[in-house]
């Protein structure tokens, strides 16, 4: 017998029919960039993490980034990140023009370890990145307490942390997180996909303006922005996984 390495099937088992029905109505519908559509799944996304605001992203990798931005990340200051996990998490902060700074992990949990991040921060560091492993969401107020001494923004990583509790609080609820919709995570796009939720209602106006050109009304760009919109049906069609996914 042949087993697939891989099998996404599962993903869809039991909502394929209104995951075609989604599909249509909003390839029918007019709206493809933006709109109603994103606007929904955004605030569904929000509710479900405990956040204030979900901003829709083209895949996780812009949303690591645009958060850095947001946070004041630049050339010249350095980010600690774990030294252990995907490239996109270092991807985002070199984008910066930043120094990623890399910490071993904690033994049994694989995440980051606090004690080696307030080892690692020097007068030129800016921000930690955490990155929440395999569903364990990272020693969170151990982080904040690092960040809170030195004054350094957190921005999370929850690209495999979705619907993840920390202290019985959803990851998302107590800080500004970046997240990935890509195919293989537990609430997955059809293709690639991200968001970052935020409590900060100045990170969210920002990474809403560096997602769009640097525009938030039409042929008025207010910085050097990037073209990186969660398209509407990619957002129908994780507005339906989000309904099933606990």
């Amino acid at each position: 017998m042949k087993v697939p390495f891989l099998d996404l099937s599962a993903a869809r088992a039991g909502i394929q029919a209104e995951l075609d029905r989604e599909l249509l109505r909003v390839a029918h519908s007019g709206n493809y960039v933006l709109g109603p559509e994103l606007e929904r799944f955004e605030g569904a996304y929000a509710d479900f993490v405990g956040a204030a605001s979900c901003i829709g992203t083209a895949n996780g990798l812009d949303a690591l980034h645009l958060g850095l931005r947001a946070m004041g990340v630049g050339p010249g200051d350095e980010v600690i990140v774990p030294s252990n996990t995907y490239i996109a998490t270092w991807l985002a902060v070199s984008q910066c023009g930043a120094v990623p700074v890399p910490v071993e992990p904690i033994e049994n949990t694989h995440n980051i370890d606090p004690e080696g991040v307030a080892e690692a921060v020097t007068d030129r560091t800016s921000a930690i990145l955490p990155v929440h492993l395999y569903g364990q969401p990272a020693d969170l107020d151990s982080l904040h307490a690092v960040a809170d001494t030195h004054g350094l923004k957190v921005l999370e990583d929850g690209a495999q942390a979705h619907g993840a509790r920390y202290k019985s609080r959803r990851v998302g609820s107590t800080g500004s997180v970046a997240w990935s919709f890509y195919p293989t995570k537990n609430l997955g796009a059809l293709g690639d996909a991200g968001a970052l939720t935020t409590s900060d209602s100045d990170v969210a106006r920002t990474v809403r303006l560096l997602r769009n050109y640097g525009s938030e009304r039409k042929y008025e760009n207010e910085v050097r922005g990037i073209n990186s919109r969660l398209d509407p049906l990619q957002a129908a069609i994780l507005a339906v996984k989000l309904r099933v996914l606990d």
